[in-house]
């Protein structure tokens, strides 16, 4: 049998004749649109501050950020303002808090009365592999249903690459939330296209502190573990390119954080409830199964009778307990929580349930 590549069609007179067909990344193949000269798709990334977006309108299953539009949707002239605003449309986000950037790579934002070539070639968003990027400074404002719920999304087959690093707190290496190997769990890893542009430290930082959850000051990165000074904010980290710091799993960089004083969640060394800007995404109630005591040797950590009641963001995560007696230190699956008293702290996953 014949595959869709190989298909013959008819024409009105009888003749044969062949349509290329490709997959469109919606699921199954579909035949390659059939646009008038010059007319094309625009491929486009999103990203939020200190990461990537989901789009609305996905193309892949295994990597919701990117998406595409048809040239003619755009109103003319074509514009940074009016592509800006078009897709800022269809994903429910601000026109205002957004910035395009022609691609991955670059590291200035274009200014909204740029004119876009989006007909034909050469032009931006030329395929999913050099996609432009639109970064929001602020998560969507509210809830828009995705179109993919409807749609067989397809898989995309693609090279993954990594930036590779170790966490840091006043004490030494912690466990990382993003480590991929149960014989390196202080070892973590960002996909490179997580990271939205521009492509300098700050942007990497941004992602690595949204990521491992860090609530703390003075977060900095070293090169790597030998390093005697951190890195600038403003080093332009090239993260599509064959080398940069983080780039190998065994030359990971360093991102390290200071405790003390910060005052923030399960870490506050007065051990006071901290609850300003936690409240509102704690909102799943958690309910202890036994009585455990880790609260007791770390006061990071509550101490559980049954039946105690916490909320929390339900987001899992691995951390330290550590036996301040005996100097042991275990790592257990928990979650940050707060309890009845307002005290915010790790409750272990392994005796608590949601209810």
């Amino acid at each position: 049998m014949r595959s869709n590549e190989e298909r013959t069609l008819y024409n009105e007179d009888g003749k044969s004749s062949r349509s290329n067909f490709s997959e469109d990344g919606r699921g199954g193949t579909e035949p390659t649109s059939q646009l008038r000269a010059g007319v094309r798709d625009v491929y486009y990334r999103l990203y939020a501050k200190g990461g990537p977006l989901e789009s609305i309108n996905p193309i892949y299953s295994n990597d919701r950020s990117i998406s595409r539009i048809s040239s003619t949707s755009v109103r003319p002239p074509h514009t940074v303002r009016s592509l800006k605003r078009y897709l800022c449309k269809i994903e429910g986000l601000a026109s205002e808090n957004c910035a395009l950037y022609q691609s991955l790579s670059e590291n200035t934002a274009l200014e909204d009365s740029t004119h876009l070539s989006l007909r034909g070639t050469p032009g931006l968003g030329l395929s999913v592999d050099d996609p432009i990027a639109l970064v929001s400074s602020n998560e969507r404002q509210s809830q828009v249903e995705s179109s993919a719920a409807s749609q067989e999304l397809l898989e995309r087959d693609f090279e993954e690459r990594y930036v590779y690093y170790r966490v840091y707190d006043d004490e030494g290496e912690t466990v990382s939330k993003t480590s991929f190997s149960q014989n390196a769990p202080y070892l973590g890893r960002v996909n490179t296209l997580a990271i939205p542009p521009p492509h300098t430290l700050a942007s990497l930082k941004d992602h690595l502190i949204k990521s491992e959850n860090i609530l703390a000051r003075d977060v900095q990165i070293f090169e790597d573990e030998d390093s005697e000074s951190p890195m600038k904010d403003t080093d332009v980290i090239a993260l599509l390119s064959d080398s940069f710091p983080g780039c190998m799993e065994d030359q990971p960089i360093a991102v390290t954080y200071e405790m003390q004083g910060a005052g923030v969640g399960p870490n506050n060394i007065n051990n006071e409830p901290q609850t300003t800007g936690l409240q509102t995404t704690f909102t799943k109630k958690l309910e202890a199964l036994r009585d455990w005591d880790l609260g007791d040797n770390d006061d990071r950590w509550h101490v559980m009778k049954m039946g105690d009641i916490f909320h929390t963001d339900g987001v899992v995560r691995k951390e330290q307990w550590r036996n301040n007696g005996a100097g042991s230190i275990y790592v257990f699956d928990c979650y940050l929580a707060t309890d009845s008293a307002g005290k915010v702290a790790f409750a272990v996953t392994v005796y608590t349930s949601f209810c």
